[in-house]
């Protein structure tokens, strides 16, 4: 029985040609974001969708709601080294949608177009009992054919992340607690910010190893690891977050930041030199 995400990779990548007998240069299920190419361009391609009662609550502003559901495909391509230029949206509704919300959702999903690039260009609308927003993108490289992978960490790379974590997680569970409260952690969790600018500077300095951290630094160095066939040692003293999510999480504040999703940072992986030198132009 198929039971995650990582078996139902590996189930259709053994079964389907149209899956496992693509062009030797293109790259398909298992990363951030596919590759295929036109002519002498490469472009990427991913799809990411936010689901009601999973990743937001009804009782969410939508205008949030339809800004992560870019975000999130934005934080793909970033995590390959690339940048959108366009997506298409479909959108599963029912009779409890309000037109209010749907105003709200696409000025939201236009916001962070217009903040982070890419245009929306259709897609389309079927009847939903469970409210979801999926999004399909298309994105160029910073630098034509040189792509951040999952399978290019090395023995002796060091890691690095672009951002605090555990702050996302920390959001979600104070809005639960309290949809009216407003701070750091709340705005990471409804409001994220694509790492664009560091996508650039890492794949200018060298960098060929990154993710998107959106299930959990746990989770997602564990399929690096896999992807790279490497181990992956990490001392948790060297994580950065917020203190005060130790006081808010009390005794449970390591699980919380090691499993902590929908951060949309960028894990970096390279050689010391190169994350040296990254660091003296962004925080890492």
């Amino acid at each position: 029985m198929i039971r995650s995400e990582e078996q139902f990779i590996d189930f259709i990548s053994k079964n389907y040609e149209s899956i496992n007998k693509i062009p030797s240069q293109w790259l398909g299920v298992g990363d951030d974001a596919a590759i295929f190419n036109i002519n002498s361009e490469e472009l990427l391609f991913c799809a990411d969708a936010v689901v009601e009662n999973i990743h937001f609550r009804p009782s969410n502003d939508f205008f949030d709601v339809g800004w992560k559901s870019i975000v999130s495909n934005q934080s793909d391509l970033a995590a390959m080294g690339g940048y959108p230029i366009a997506f298409t949206v479909t959108l599963g509704i029912n009779k409890n949608t309000s037109e209010e919300q749907l105003i709200k959702l696409y000025k939201g999903m236009d916001s962070a177009c217009k903040n982070y690039g890419g245009k929306l260009l259709g897609g389309d609308i079927v009847k939903s009992e469970t409210l979801f927003i999926s999004v399909s993108a298309i994105g160029r490289n910073f630098i034509n054919k040189k792509t951040m992978r999952r399978s290019n960490a090395k023995l002796n790379d060091v890691i690095a992340v672009t951002g605090e974590i555990g702050n996302s997680i920390a959001g979600l569970e104070m809005v639960d607690e309290n949809k009216n409260i407003s701070n750091k952690q709340t705005e990471k969790f409804l409001k994220p910010i694509p790492r664009f600018k560091e996508s650039k500077l890492a794949i200018e300095t060298g960098i060929i190893c990154a993710m998107d951290l959106s299930d959990g630094l746990e989770k997602d160095l564990k399929r690096i690891s896999k992807s790279s066939n490497v181990e992956i040692e990490v001392e948790f003293e060297k994580i950065k977050y917020d203190d005060s999510i130790k006081e808010y999480f009390g005794n449970d504040f390591e699980d919380k930041i090691i499993t902590s999703g929908e951060e949309y940072e960028l894990i970096l992986i390279g050689p010391a030199s190169k994350i040296k030198s990254l660091n003296e132009k962004i925080d890492l």
